[in-house]
């Protein structure tokens, strides 16, 4: 996870999962322990991005993708419902897909887009989803985890992430299928052997590092 906050230009990607030789390896989650731990989330604004090339190992699992917390909220969830965002502390749970576009167990290349008011979802660089959110407090988070609920290893998710990025920004169409096109992608093919993720290889609850090997380059 490589931060930038101290001059965060508009556009500019913020935080980045990746290898050292591009998104091909992955990081698996095995959904029995183990997350990313982003002590120190960047600040996003009211207008932000997500970006994933991700695969789901179960059409059934509730995991967390990625849960900003502690102060505030913003979760991005796949579980039985679909596809699901909580945007604020006093929000509640916002159904953007259902059912999840991860529950076919293939790759995706997911962006989801807030302007602040709209939550949107691209599928493989479709536009699949939009939903009205109030997303106000996601500066107010003082943690985050990729993989689990945010202050414990719990919802934990089961499946694979090759690429996860936040932007501060809301990335247009346009944006999103040029994301796309970079993504090293036709996906499944193309993805070499996973670097598997559990309590003893990456922070959880009962650790207070955030490193982790992933695709054979360092991560904190």
């Amino acid at each position: 996870i490589t931060v930038n906050k101290a001059n965060p230009t508009p556009g500019e990607i913020t935080s980045s999962l990746t290898g050292s030789t591009g998104d091909g390896a992955g990081l698996h989650f095995d959904g029995a322990a183990g997350n990313i731990d982003i002590a120190s989330p960047p600040d996003l604004g009211t207008k932000f991005s997500f970006e994933f090339v991700i695969k789901a190992d179960s059409t059934g699992s509730s995991g967390k993708i990625i849960d900003f917390g502690d102060g505030g909220r913003f979760v991005i969830e796949h579980n039985t419902t679909g596809l699901q965002v909580k945007p604020s502390n006093a929000g509640g749970w916002v159904t953007l897909q259902s059912p999840s576009p991860l529950a076919d167990l293939e790759v995706h290349h997911l962006v989801l887009t807030v302007d602040g008011t709209t939550a949107t979802l691209f599928d493989n660089g479709n536009q699949t989803a939009t939903a009205t959110i109030s997303a106000t407090d996601i500066d107010s988070c003082a943690d985050a985890k990729i993989g689990s609920y945010f202050d414990s290893a719990t919802d934990l998710f089961a499946g694979t992430i090759y690429r996860a990025r936040f932007y501060n920004h809301t990335l247009s169409a346009d944006e999103v299928r040029t994301a796309l096109e970079r993504a090293d992608v036709s996906f499944s093919s193309q993805y070499g052997s996973e670097t598997k993720l559990n309590s003893s290889t990456c922070v959880n609850a009962s650790s207070s590092n955030a490193f982790n090997t992933f695709s054979g380059a360092s991560a904190t």
